[in-house]
């Protein structure tokens, strides 16, 4: 399924996509309920899943919908359902940005492929994510109250693998790797002056070298996957810059699964590029809360269920 992109686009706005974490039993009822776009959006994703997707997103249970291997699809489900709701009322942003897995959903968004494509990628990220560590040696956590420069400069000090995972805010870094590497580093950050030291409940040790094996087998499914041109500037992860180029498209889809979460500097270059405003578009408001820590001239509406969709299409008629 491809968009048409002859409409005007929605000038300094953009699309951000909330990653993994941000998932709620309920998420994308009320959209399917409320839009023929989003129930063909589910309908496809359950046929191409083998398993009902409203039911898993509506009922659960919460402890099965936060497993990596059905929240990746799922969350991904849920965003390209309200795309297709807002394309259809010829809302479409001047650039979009999605956050770790929400990534996906900007590609998708930007027009890099297609829907059916889109799920089928996402599910084996999901699979080869949640397989990757299957002895549990593997963990997160979040860092709250110190700069990125001290956080890199622990990780770097300690025994074992532990980097810099997510650069969500200045204020809050999530850090990534061995069990023992990140619970030396949280004791030496907590010395330096960390306000938090936050365990994440996670199946791995995202965005790091632990990922290293999955990588590589995501390569190949990514390698194989028709991907076109963006037809919207996507600020990636990887680079924290707008790629376009379907070639840098592969190779940053791979590369995204061990490298750094480069938020903050994405979201200070789009104000740095003219950008005003911003629809989350997903579940929850997470991403809205970084980018109120990070700078509060960006103005951010979320757009998670029926009531904030038919908001949108109201103000932008």
């Amino acid at each position: 399924m491809g968009f048409n992109f002859t409409e005007v686009l929605m000038n300094n706005t953009a699309f951000i996509y909330p990653g993994q974490g941000s998932q709620t039993l309920g998420m994308g009822s009320s959209v399917w309920e409320s839009f023929e776009e989003a129930g063909k959006i589910f309908d496809m994703a359950s046929d191409i899943a083998g398993y009902d997707m409203r039911s898993l997103c509506a009922d659960g249970p919460i402890e099965k919908l936060s497993r990596t291997l059905y929240t990746q699809p799922a969350l991904f489900t849920v965003e390209a359902a309200i795309t297709n709701v807002l394309k259809a009322h010829s809302i479409t942003p001047s650039v979009v940005a999605g956050h770790s897995l929400g990534e996906i959903g900007a590609w998708y968004a930007a027009g890099a492929f297609g829907f059916e494509d889109g799920f089928q990628l996402v599910s084996e990220r999901g699979r080869l994510m949640d397989n990757a560590d299957p002895e549990g040696l593997g963990t997160m956590s979040a860092i709250i109250g110190l700069d990125s420069d001290t956080v890199r400069e622990v990780c770097d000090s300690v025994d074992g693998v532990v980097v810099v995972a997510n650069y969500n805010s200045p204020q809050q870094i999530v850090i990534s790797g061995e069990k023992s590497a990140v619970a030396a580093a949280g004791e030496v950050l907590n010395e330096r002056g960390a306000k938090r030291v936050l365990p994440l409940k996670v199946s791995g040790a995202f965005h790091s070298p632990l990922m290293d094996n999955a990588k590589e087998k995501f390569s190949s499914v990514v390698e194989n996957l028709s991907i076109n041109d963006a037809q919207i500037p996507v600020y990636a992860n990887v680079t924290a810059s707008k790629v376009t180029d379907a070639a840098q498209i592969k190779k940053i889809i791979v590369q995204q699964l061990t490298s750094s979460v480069r938020w903050t500097e994405t979201v200070l270059n789009m104000i740095g590029d003219g950008i005003e405003k911003a629809y989350e578009v997903g579940p929850g408001n997470v991403l809205g809360g970084l980018i109120k820590r990070t700078d509060k001239q960006l103005e951010v509406k979320s757009v998670s269920d029926s009531s904030t969709l038919t908001e949108v299409i109201n103000e932008t008629a």
